[in-house]
């Protein structure tokens, strides 16, 4: 991976005073770009070579996981980066079948929404994003990505696994809107916490400028910490709200660490990691494609007997 250069390189704004260092992923070490330089090792998966099976794409292994592998750095940071997790003709391939859903962005719903809030009727959307995409194109479910997905979330749960969600976000050229601090955890109002892997695909070249990928290390081993309300999302052609963006303060910005990425590469972060994007500051989308993988799937969540006593208990409230 290219070095970002220390100079030429903008802050985001992360609305505090403290001062921030910034450290990029680049070449599998952590860079700090300030003051001198620190460099920790942080091991990569092999490079994909795909193969067909009855013509669906399927992911060669991963190499054994060891001490500094990409399962290790997310047991222990929360989250990796994954080089060469697809080929750029997959990412091709996935941006054919996204593409048209942008089109038809003001059709779709409340599955459709621009996470950046409330716009002034006539003006452009900021953040538009598409809930569940593979159930508009069930497609996506043949890309090599989604099965490499699949099969590095079972390699890093140590179980089957299915898919739980998936969405992809579109930021506008010059948005100037960033997507807040959070834990994906803090959104879930289920019974039991998520044990899933969330993969972060950009279908683009990923810098800071475009809004990369932030994360603070170790931020999954500590809970979930108190969220409010950051934006409320709303739908696209009647701007009808529709849920919210929401963010936490309880977070130290100067141990952030940004992942830039090539095409095919992609971030995976454990559900109470807590991580951030800046503002598009380019002059061309960026667009991301983010799948989510779970420990047996939604089974887990229909058959698991805490979930089944919160379905009881609310069904004898109804009565």
């Amino acid at each position: 991976m290219q070095v970002i250069p220390t100079t030429n390189v903008r802050m985001p704004a992360f609305n505090c005073e403290k001062s921030v260092m910034l450290r990029t992923l680049s070449h599998g070490r952590w860079r700090s770009m300030g003051i001198g330089v620190r460099i920790r090792r942080v091991s990569m998966s092999t490079v994909v070579q795909p193969s067909l099976v009855n013509g669906i794409p399927v992911a060669v292994p991963l190499a054994p996981a060891t001490a500094d592998s990409p399962a290790q750095q997310f047991a222990q940071n929360g989250f990796a980066s994954i080089q060469s997790l697809t080929t750029p003709e997959d990412i091709t391939r996935i941006r054919s079948l996204l593409d048209p859903l942008f089109d038809r962005f003001d059709s779709l719903g409340e599955r459709a929404v621009d996470i950046a809030g409330p716009r002034v009727p006539g003006t452009a959307m900021r953040s538009p994003e598409i809930n569940e995409a593979v159930k508009l194109q069930p497609e996506l479910k043949k890309t090599l990505a989604y099965a490499r997905c699949k099969q590095i979330a079972h390699e890093f749960l140590g179980v089957p696994v299915g898919y739980m969600f998936d969405h992809a976000i579109y930021k506008l050229p010059r948005n100037n809107a960033s997507t807040a601090w959070h834990q994906d955890e803090a959104y879930s109002a289920r019974a039991i916490p998520l044990r899933s892997v969330h993969f972060w695909i950009p279908l683009q070249e990923a810098t800071i400028d475009n809004g990369c990928m932030w994360f603070i290390p170790g931020s999954n081993l500590t809970g979930v910490r108190p969220h409010h309300v950051a934006a409320v999302r709303t739908t696209g052609l009647d701007h009808k709200p529709a849920g919210a963006t929401i963010t936490t303060n309880d977070v130290d910005p100067t141990k952030a660490v940004a992942c830039p990425l090539q095409v095919g590469s992609a971030t995976v972060h454990h559900p109470l990691t807590l991580h951030y994007t800046g503002a598009n500051q380019t002059d061309d989308y960026r667009r991301v494609w983010i799948l989510h993988f779970g420990a047996y799937g939604r089974a887990r969540f229909l058959l698991h007997p805490k979930m089944l006593a919160s379905r009881i208990s609310a069904f004898m409230r109804g009565l």
